[in-house]
């Protein structure tokens, strides 16, 4: 993530929010907005000559007393080392299950603990080191989306395409139950006249 703040233009990170550093501290806060880039180029940290290509998402907070912070670069992975799947497990209390969508978490209120740091170019940035569920107790206290002016405007949300195969779904089961009934009435009065003819000769 240190070479992906380096590798910014001047206004802000490629695939976060132009902020200004936010004042160090524990905050409670409200998630604002979830941004997911798809295809980003960058060095590899273990060996910067090689490039990989990640997708990766970023969280953003607005605070009780005003300001904005952005989380840094997650790998978007539901891998139970990786850094999303490690936060994701702190501000829920639990390991989030198969198919989760991070685009719930919207509104959803966090304690976050921020801290300021410098990159190798000597830029001052902030980011934030924790994400813990609201205390018991402060639920009213959460700040509201509204209060907050996101820079550039909030991210559309990511298409649901989940909702796909929900609706295909019953396509697929509602044409076998209709042609079932259909045969049945018209095969039996056919067969009942057929036995019952040759009951008409019994008098000889």
């Amino acid at each position: 993530m240190a070479i992906l703040q380096q590798s910014t233009s001047g206004e802000g990170p490629i695939t976060g929010w132009p902020l200004e550093p936010a004042r160090p501290g524990q905050y409670l806060a409200v998630c604002l907005d979830v941004k997911d880039s798809f295809g980003i180029q960058r060095p590899k940290y273990e060996d910067p000559s090689q490039i990989e290509t990640l997708d990766v998402c970023r969280f953003l907070f607005g605070t009780q007393d005003g300001q904005i912070i952005q989380t840094g670069e997650m790998k978007i992975s539901a891998h139970e080392k990786s850094k999303l799947t490690a936060v994701l497990t702190s501000w829920l209390g639990s390991a989030p299950g198969a198919g989760f969508d991070t685009e719930s978490l919207r509104g959803k209120g966090a304690m976050i603990n921020v801290v300021q740091k410098v990159s190798g170019k000597g830029r001052t940035y902030s980011d934030i080191t924790s994400v813990t569920p609201v205390m018991a107790g402060m639920e009213a206290q959460v700040p509201q989306p509204a209060q907050f002016n996101i820079p550039g405007g909030a991210s559309a949300p990511a298409p649901q395409t989940t909702t796909q195969v929900t609706v295909e779904q019953p396509q697929a089961v509602a044409p076998a139950p209709v042609a079932q009934p259909q045969p049945a009435p018209v095969a039996q009065p056919a067969q009942a006249q057929m036995f019952s003819a040759p009951s008409a000769p019994a008098p000889f």
